[in-house]
């Protein structure tokens, strides 16, 4: 299926004049526009085969392109529009692993509301194909790590040492991660919000419950960030969970 949304062509392959009569007919406008044929011959074909052989990636095969991904995408509708799941899915099923590399700072942004799942008519599993996707390309070193990988290793190390999360400390402990500086109390080493240099958005967030009077949701939050909740006998079955994890490629050996 030949690709002609513009807003995934080069700019410099397309062309329009401002005006444009043939024969006497004006075809300004939307008719006059022409992209530029290109020729492409490093299709690398065994790069859909890795993808099926995950069993995240196999529904790949089963796509036919009819858009409904990108159309349910929340990303793609309200961010940015170059994050398109259908276009993703198109050059790794033709093995365009060039054209993959010029995306990928945004292929990570799914934010994993699962309507492009829900929605294909033919039952692929978009968001899990998208994952296998990068995942594929960082194990080949095509890229290097990116955010969603990364908050995936932090969130996974959470897990793992107290069986469950704690909102307000995984979510301070990512911002970390990300450069801000977050003001910690000097004794139990734990979060400061209100002192700590975290964007707008994040302080009003945190400030919402206080204005509400909502007391007991501060109280039980502020609880949860000063002694972190863990899951019952959690020593025994993390030995088993990580033992698994190694097994299965998504922890590494010792992780």
């Amino acid at each position: 299926m030949a690709i002609h949304e513009k807003s995934l062509v080069e700019s410099e392959r397309i062309l329009r004049k401002e005006r444009l009569v043939v024969d006497g007919i004006d075809i300004s406008g939307d008719w006059n526009l022409i992209i530029l044929p290109r020729t492409i011959e490093d299709y690398d074909l065994d790069f859909a085969k890795e993808i099926m052989e995950s069993p995240d990636g196999k529904t790949i095969q089963q796509c036919y392109q009819c858009s409904y991904c990108t159309a349910s995408c929340p990303v793609h509708n309200y961010w940015d529009d170059r994050y398109n799941p259908r276009h993703f899915i198109y050059l790794a099923r033709l093995g365009m692993v060039d054209e993959l590399q010029k995306r990928v700072d945004v292929m990570w942004r799914c934010v994993s509301c699962h309507k492009c799942t829900h929605r294909c008519p033919k039952g692929v599993l978009v968001e899990d194909v998208l994952k296998v996707i990068l995942r594929v390309m960082y194990k080949r070193g095509l890229i290097g790590d990116y955010p969603s990988k990364r908050f995936d290793q932090f969130f996974t190390e959470t897990v793992l040492e107290y069986g469950r999360i704690e909102d307000g400390e995984l979510l301070f402990g990512w911002m970390e991660k990300q450069g801000y500086r977050i003001k910690k109390d000097p004794i139990l080493k734990k979060p400061i919000p209100f002192i700590s240099d975290i964007p707008r958005w994040l302080k009003d967030m945190v400030s919402k419950p206080f204005k509400e009077g909502n007391i007991s949701f501060v109280m039980l939050n502020a609880k949860h960030m000063l002694f972190h909740p863990r899951t019952k006998e959690w020593n025994k079955f993390k030995q088993v969970l990580r033992r698994v994890m190694e097994e299965e490629g998504a922890l590494s050996k010792g992780g």
